[in-house]
């Protein structure tokens, strides 16, 4: 509980540096003031869920509801993971908009920015107690291992890895149509504007390549001795 009220005192000094400094700050370093107020709202959902979740995993209930009760703690478990994916990814791409356009003019919000990162790399980190929830029988391999990825995949069973295969295809088509939206998209946006896009584009092509071929190489049969 320590850690939420922490969050909560961060949150109230975000939000009255936003409205102190309001009318002294740009459109662009306010509007990247309430994306940083935003993360911390999520850090605030995420770590409350947390809680909740303990509270519900030391409950004694009926042993013909033990199943949906794990399964609505495993669903929250999920809920807290995507909110602490939101803040990182949203405070990861604040810091570098930050340092791009207000390093100069508003330099303490890309600062809010870099460590609001920090706190949500920290929180993203898997929490054993949450495992146990999630997959009550993972056992971490060593990170120092050569097959750290085979022994991670080892720890599920065979449902789980048919969900997790049909997640990350579902992923990597998004991830493929997506790359070529957007390199269609800084190919437009080039040619309207007159900004070339050329670098964004070729490090658009490299991704696309390199995906292709690791995903392509990885259903590789290996050669027969």
């Amino acid at each position: 509980m320590k850690i939420l009220v922490i969050y909560i005192i961060i949150f109230l000094f975000a939000l009255n540096d936003l409205i102190s400094h309001f009318n002294e700050r740009a459109l662009d370093a306010n509007l990247l003031m309430l994306v940083n107020i935003a993360i911390l709202l999520f850090l605030i959902i995420a770590r409350f869920q947390f809680y909740k979740i303990i509270r519900g995993s030391q409950q004694q209930v009926e042993k013909d509801k033990e199943d949906s009760h794990y399964i609505a703690l495993e669903r929250k478990a999920y809920t807290s993971t995507s909110f602490i994916q939101m803040a990182l990814s949203l405070s990861f791409i604040g810091l570098l908009i930050g340092f791009l356009l207000l390093r100069e003019t508003a330099p303490s919000v890309p600062f809010w920015s870099f460590a609001l990162m920090i706190i949500s790399v920290f929180n993203f980190f898997p929490n054993p107690q949450l495992m146990k929830i999630t997959n009550p029988n993972f056992q971490f391999p060593n990170p120092q291992s050569n097959h750290y990825n085979q022994e991670v995949i080892d720890q599920f069973d065979d449902g789980e890895k048919y969900v997790i295969l049909k997640s990350l295809l579902k992923v990597y088509s998004f991830l493929i149509w997506g790359l070529v939206i957007l390199a269609s998209g800084l190919m437009y946006y080039s040619i309207f504007s007159g900004n070339s896009q050329l670098i964004s584009i070729i490090g658009i092509g490299i991704l696309l390549i390199l995906i292709q071929i690791s995903y392509t190489t990885s259903l590789k049969p290996n050669k027969l001795k």
